[in-house]
């Protein structure tokens, strides 16, 4: 991953222009999101759908998930609002400053791998995986058969009786949050799917968590990722044994 530094992207290659006049919205979204090539550093198309002086036109905004996550948009937004608000006053474009850069961000975690202290944790990262894990179905997984294009959804309505308490009473019983509490019921409900089929259970269910990746301490230094975009979404194993 290279991440060119401020003014190497001209951003006015990224912008297409056209008439909101008989103008194909869901077209020109499928052809923004074929010209994104990460590989050749696209990562941004915007689509201006004009409809002239005196009626409000429409912006399409594509960003590859390389470059943007879901907190992004929360600065992106506010962003195109405040320099739109600017430009229609006549003033010049001034955004909030930025705290740590992505390049800064990615180069401190560069350094902080090999901090010491972090190096000695590495035991209990591979004992994390040193069991196998058993499949959940009846066979491995085909990773011909198996893809997005192949699944099915199944959508199960809870009453509120299971629900409320979910969010409420059950995980401040465990001084947790709610995610804990799914966690552990999807721990117990893989183990009994299991034993119910004769497979071994004691190793535990290992899943990975994601979070959003923007905790400042991770970097092991002073950073401001606040108003920083980026992709900065982290999976981390964790094994849980009930």
């Amino acid at each position: 991953l290279e991440v060119g530094g401020r003014g190497s992207v001209e951003a006015g290659r990224c912008v297409r222009r056209v008439s909101s006049a008989g103008a194909d919205v869901a077209a020109e979204a499928r052809a923004a999101v074929a010209r994104l090539a990460p590989e050749s550093g696209v990562t941004v198309q915007v689509v201006w759908f004009d409809a002239g002086p005196d009626a409000p036109g429409r912006l399409l905004v594509v960003v590859h998930h390389l470059a943007v996550d879901g907190v992004s948009w929360r600065i992106l937004l506010p962003d195109l609002r405040q320099a739109w608000e600017s430009a229609a006053a006549g003033g010049p474009v001034r955004l909030d400053p930025v705290g740590t850069s992505f390049r800064r961000w990615a180069g401190l975690l560069g350094e902080r791998a090999q901090d010491p202290a972090l190096l000695e944790e590495l035991p209990y990262w591979t004992e994390t995986f040193a069991n196998p894990e058993p499949p959940l179905g009846s066979r491995p997984l085909n990773p011909v058969q198996d893809t997005a294009g192949t699944a099915r959804r199944l959508t199960v309505t809870l009453p509120g009786a299971y629900t409320a308490p979910l969010l409420s009473s059950v995980p401040a019983a465990f001084h947790g949050g709610v995610d804990d509490v799914l966690l552990g019921a999807l721990a117990l409900a893989v183990r009994q799917w299991r034993e119910t089929r004769g497979v071994d259970a004691g190793g535990g269910v290992l899943v990975d968590l994601e979070g959003h990746g923007r905790d400042g301490d991770r970097a092991g230094a002073e950073v401001d990722l606040s108003r920083t975009v980026g992709w900065f979404t982290r999976v981390h194993p964790v094994r849980l044994d009930v």
